[in-house]
């Protein structure tokens, strides 16, 4: 079923202003390198524990961020470091609320 709102209602706006919410209440500093460029620092929600396959070696965790603060979009194979961690961009997930989710997998090495 489709939802339905009051007339007026700015489905978008409301989801925006949710995630500049969670943005602000859970967000951490990361910094985002896409190949060959100048790392940056982006807001972040990290999901740390997640593994993109059952079997899968390595190390996994999962950021949520806002799909406005890239131009280009993320990509795969772009690096993110988390504290001294570096992980590689495995996976992009974009969002309706204007998240991205960004699977990693910690670099080794």
């Amino acid at each position: 079923e489709e939802m339905s709102a009051p007339p007026g209602f700015d489905w978008q706006a409301e989801l925006a202003r949710k995630l500049d919410a969670q943005l602000a209440t859970f967000g951490r500093q990361v910094s985002y390198l896409r190949s060959g460029g100048t790392p940056f620092a982006v807001t972040a929600i990290l999901e740390s524990g997640n593994q993109a396959e059952p079997n899968a070696l390595g190390s996994y965790a999962a950021v949520l961020v806002r799909s406005s603060d890239f131009d280009p979009a993320p990509d795969k194979g772009d690096e993110v470091t988390i504290d001294s961690a570096v992980y590689k961009v495995v996976e992009v997930e974009a969002r309706l609320d204007g998240s991205v989710r960004l699977t990693l997998h910690l670099r080794s090495g």
